[in-house]
């Protein structure tokens, strides 16, 4: 090849092509004589005599074959000889010469016929051309031939635009207000030289989407000629505000003509692999990209000038004005896909996959295959206006965690919704609401960046107003700020103390029932969140552009495992909230009573007074509880409750304290007092869903004061010598005593006088 490209530098030195093809025959001539001359040179006589003989016919008789393949086996009879190697070298450049001669003979064929063609010649002519230089088979030739055929097209390209225009003129094209009707033959011009202009323009290149066929152009010309007018010059049309109507112009246009015009181009398309109506499609957005590609810019210009002046109030309304026109778009883009199935990328073959149309907002977004300022400038405006609601209407709203007591009334299972605060519900619409502001977008990389920073973001913020408050309720529970709501600053001789008590202390409970309702209830539309196919496929997204391994999680994974740390504690803290208060308003009856009593001294069953402040107060804090949370909530708060109930009373008051006869008596009325009072706010019965009845610490109160009352002080004194007695006890109760430890066992018996 070196050789051609060295000899043969135009069509023209191909009539020099025989005198090389010559000159190469006379140099394997010479180099034959070559051999034979030294062959008759040496001494023949000796020992390589015969082989040398033997190669010298060889060669000659080669002289009229040129199979390099004969030279190959010349070489493997006498081994890698030089003059082989200069035989077979001459041999490949006149065999290569040839095959480029062919070549160029046939280039100079199409040159020749390519110089004949004219305006006048058939689109045929033009194919049969394009078909002959495509099987050259030479890049440099066939890129020289290409440019010669797109060039001598021309002027039969301009004519059928002509006679394509004068035939559309003729029947009114695509004029707007009339009903034209169009006589068949004129049609019939129309498509076939529409179809020929769309052939020409194909012989040279198919447009790739966003480029349209000059055809389309030609065809399409009354429209883009009456969108110019109405949204490219100085009309009330034309408003930067109002790109809906531009969008709307389009949308209409191709509604009322598609049908027409997708008669007019026939089946142009499908023998170039094309889909006509989404070519058509595709032409028709070329003017309305570049209207909204210049809206957009202006736009931009405006927010960078405003931030730099720091112009709130111009930043907020052309920042609004940036995001009405990309939702705009993006709606577009959204009836085009759902309208008319429109994507350019689609091919008739379906070949390969196509890729997915990132719509005129991707268009628009991107400029030279990178971001532009527009993403960033709209990403800040929907988080500053979402940011500014947040702050305002949410956890800036003087009743932001109180309970929805409203939420779901209507529901056919009331007790069973989860009632959230003012502020958890408002989160969770605004979350919604953004979610149907990206989703339109439908582009992912832009939905990933909305969710990452602008929705978490939000749930992050929210997370941190809650877990505040938890601070604060937490210091608070400790300190003098709601200290009176703990009994145990309260005088016993205060006037309405219990029902001071109950009124802070209920204070306390509703911010934190408050903070529970407002955490379950994101977590459970987070969990919703994460099953809606939006989601799923964002998470998709992101474990495929990253090298997480936990593809089973969602994309609010992380947060909701946050979430879920600070409703463990704020139920911890219910533990903390009860225990303090039933200590306090247990104070007076564990410090006042005794439990040995004489028998001048018996109550006659009447349960003791100094239980009044936990009758009163711990039913009120149950029945906010009971009208807060849903069922199971309840039972979980409730057993917590329990918990603290049994073991104030195991550890105060009966760790505390011997007891005899009429002692036991006494507790045993007042544990059957304080049980008329709690038994349905601590759910002790079966017959609810939800059950206590079987709480171990409650169990473990029981049986403490059932074992004491079997036992007199004398049988006591007996087992408690016996330190394997244990065995012996149990057997005396048909539940064995299941829920106190041995040690639970020894201890009693010294309670036992």
């Amino acid at each position: 090849m070196d050789y051609i490209n060295t000899n043969f530098v135009f069509l023209r030195d191909l009539e020099e092509i025989d005198a090389h093809i010559n000159a190469l025959s006379e140099q394997k001539l010479n180099i034959t004589k070559a051999i034979k001359a030294k062959t008759n040179a040496r001494n023949l006589n000796g020992p390589d005599a015969a082989q040398c003989e033997a190669l010298v016919h060889a060669v000659q008789d080669l002289s009229g074959s040129e199979s390099i393949e004969a030279v190959d086996q010349l070489v493997k009879n006498f081994g890698d000889v030089k003059i082989l190697r200069e035989i077979r070298g001459a041999l490949q450049k006149k065999l290569e010469l040839e095959r480029e001669n062919a070549v160029l003979i046939r280039a100079a064929d199409i040159e020749s016929r390519l110089n004949q063609l004219s305006e006048s010649s058939p689109v045929e002519e033009f194919n049969a051309a394009s078909i002959a230089i495509s099987d050259i088979h030479d890049e440099s030739l066939e890129k020289t031939l290409r440019s010669q055929l797109k060039l001598v097209s021309e002027p039969r390209k301009a004519v059928l635009q002509a006679e394509l225009t004068k035939a559309l003129e003729k029947v009114k094209w695509l004029a707007p207000h009339e009903k034209v009707t169009i006589p068949a033959a004129d049609f019939k011009l129309i498509s076939s030289k529409f179809t020929e202009l769309v052939d020409l323009e194909a012989l040279n290149s198919i447009p790739e989407y966003p480029e349209s066929w000059f055809a389309l152009q030609v065809l399409l010309h009354p429209f883009i000629l009456r969108f110019n007018y109405h949204f490219n010059q100085n009309t009330e049309t034309n408003k930067i505000s109002r790109p809906e109507w531009a969008l709307n112009y389009v949308e209409t246009f191709f509604s009322d003509n598609h049908a027409v015009l997708e008669l007019a181009i026939g089946d142009a398309f499908s023998k170039h692999n094309r889909i006509g109506i989404f070519e058509v499609l595709t032409a028709i957005l070329i003017p309305l990209r570049d209207k909204l590609t210049q809206m957009l810019s202006i736009i931009n210009t405006n927010i960078e000038k405003s931030s730099s002046e720091g112009d709130t109030a111009a930043l907020d309304r052309d920042g609004r004005l940036l995001s009405h026109l990309i939702f705009e778009t993006a709606s577009f883009d959204q009836r085009l896909r759902k309208n008319y199935k429109y994507n350019p990328f689609i091919e008739v073959s379906l070949a390969a996959r196509p890729h997915k149309w990132a719509g005129l907002t991707g268009d628009i977004l991107a400029t030279d295959g990178s971001e532009s300022s527009a993403v960033n400038n709209w990403l800040n405006l929907e988080f500053r206006l979402a940011k500014s609601r947040f702050e305002t209407d949410i956890v800036g709203a003087s009743n932001a965690f109180e309970i929805d007591y409203e939420f779901n009334a209507s529901s056919d299972n009331p007790s069973d919704v989860l009632k959230p605060s003012y502020s958890a519900f408002a989160l969770v619409k605004l979350f919604d609401n953004l979610t149907t502001h990206f989703k339109s977008l439908s582009i992912v990389k832009y939905q990933l960046k909305y969710v990452s920073k602008i929705q978490l973001v939000l749930l992050d913020d929210y997370y941190n107003a809650l877990e505040k408050d938890f601070r604060q309720f937490n210091e608070s529970l400790s300190s003098k700020l709601i200290s009176n709501f703990l009994s145990g600053t309260i005088k016993p001789d205060s006037n309405n103390a219990a029902q001071t008590i109950a009124t802070n202390g209920l204070k306390g409970l509703e911010i934190l029932t408050g903070l529970y309702c407002s955490i379950k209830f994101v977590i459970e539309s987070m969990e919703d969140w994460s099953t809606e196919l939006v989601y799923i496929q964002l998470w998709n997204m992101f474990c495929s552009l990253s090298d997480t391994k936990d593809r089973d999680n969602s994309i609010f994974g992380a947060t909701i495992v946050q979430y879920h740390g600070l409703l463990d504690k704020v139920i911890e803290k219910y533990t903390d909230f009860f225990r303090r208060e039933i200590r306090g308003t247990l104070k007076e009856y564990v410090n006042s009573c005794s439990w040995i009593i004489d028998d001048d001294m018996k109550k006659n069953n009447q349960p003791s007074t100094q239980l009044s402040n936990f009758i009163l107060i711990l039913p009120s804090y149950m029945s906010f509880l009971k009208r807060s949370l849903p069922e199971l909530d309840y039972f979980l708060v409730s057993s917590k409750v329990c918990d603290s109930y049994a073991r104030v009373l195991q550890e105060y008051v009966i760790s505390n304290n011997q007891f005899n006869k009429n002692g036991l008596s006494q507790l045993k009325v007042d544990l059957e007092c304080l049980s008329s009072y709690m038994a349905d706010y601590l759910l002790m019965s079966t017959n609810y869903k939800y059950s206590n009845i079987e709480n171990r610490n409650y169990k473990r109160l029981m049986q403490s004061v059932k074992m004491m009352e079997h036992f007199d002080a004398t049988t006591a004194k007996l087992l408690k010598r016996n330190p394997d007695s244990n065995n012996d006890i149990r057997a005396e109760f048909t539940d064995g005593l299941d829920c106190l430890s041995d040690n639970d066992l020894r201890d009693l018996l010294f309670r036992i006088v």
